[in-house]
C-alpha cells in the first residue's frame, strides 16, 4: 500500500501520542477516579467478603475480609486482612490511543467522539481491576485465602479468564474497536486506497492472450 492515507494516519498516531502521553500521566488521579469507584462498587456489592475500597493516587486499593498469613514484625506468622493494590495506567492507556488515533484520522467532530469514547471505555478499566483484586485475592492470596474463600476449581478458572481477557484483550482492543466505529468514511477509505494499490499489480502479472487463427 503506498504510504500515503495509512502512512500518514501511523505518523500523525506517534506524534500525537507522545503529545497526549504526558497529559494523561499528568491528570491520571482524576481520570482514574470513575473506573475505581464503578469496580469498588461492584465488588461491594456482589461479594460479601469485600469492606470497601479506595483510591490512593493512581492506585485502587481493594479492602476485604479475606483472613491471610503474613510476617509479624517479630518474624511470627499473624494473620492480617488482604488489601489487594491494582494501578489505574494498567487498564487506562486505552484512553490516550483513542484520542491519539482520533487526532490522527481528522476525525469530524473529533472532541465529541472523544467524550464519548472516554465514557464508553471506563467500564472496560473496571472490569480489567476488578478481575486483578479477584485474581489477587482468589488465586494469589495462599492457602489461608483459598480456606476463606473456598471456591471450587471452577470458579477459580473463570477468574483466571476474566484477568486474561481484561489485560490481554479488552483494554488493548476496545479503543481500536471505538476508532474503527468512529471513523467509518476513514476505513472506507483506507480498503479503497488498498484496492486500487492491488488493482495494476494483478493486471500486470495476468498472461497475454494468445490469438489463434486458421493458416
Amino acid at each position: 500500500m503506498r504510504a500515503t492515507l495509512i502512512g500518514r494516519f501511523l505518523l500523525l498516531a506517534i506524534v500525537w501520542l507522545a503529545v497526549l502521553l504526558p497529559l494523561w500521566y499528568w491528570a491520571a488521579r482524576w481520570l482514574a477516579a470513575p473506573p475505581i469507584w464503578l469496580a469498588g462498587t461492584a465488588m461491594k456489592a456482589l461479594f460479601g467478603w469485600v469492606d470497601g475500597f479506595e483510591q490512593q493516587g493512581v492506585t485502587a486499593v481493594l479492602h476485604t475480609l479475606v483472613q491471610v498469613r503474613m510476617r509479624g514484625p517479630q518474624g511470627a506468622d499473624v494473620l492480617g486482612e488482604l488489601a489487594p493494590e491494582v494501578n489505574y495506567p494498567l487498564y487506562g492507556y486505552g484512553l490516550v490511543l483513542l484520542w491519539a488515533m482520533l487526532l490522527a484520522a481528522r476525525t469530524e467532530r473529533w472532541w465529541l467522539k472523544g467524550l464519548i469514547g472516554s465514557v464508553l471505555l471506563v467500564p472496560a478499566q473496571a472490569w480489567g481491576i476488578c478481575f486483578q483484586w479477584l485474581r489477587d485475592v482468589a488465586l494469589l492470596s495462599g492457602p489461608s485465602g483459598a480456606a476463606y474463600l473456598n471456591y471450587s476449581p471452577l470458579a477459580n478458572n473463570l477468574i483466571a479468564y476474566g484477568y486474561q481477557f481484561g489485560f490481554l484483550m479488552l483494554t488493548p482492543v476496545a479503543p481500536i474497536l471505538l476508532w474503527l466505529a468512529f471513523n467509518k468514511r476513514f476505513v472506507a477509505a483506507l480498503w479503497l486506497e488498498a484496492a486500487l494499490e492491488g488493482a495494476p499489480e494483478k493486471s500486470a502479472e495476468r498472461p497475454p492472450v494468445q490469438q489463434t487463427g486458421d493458416s
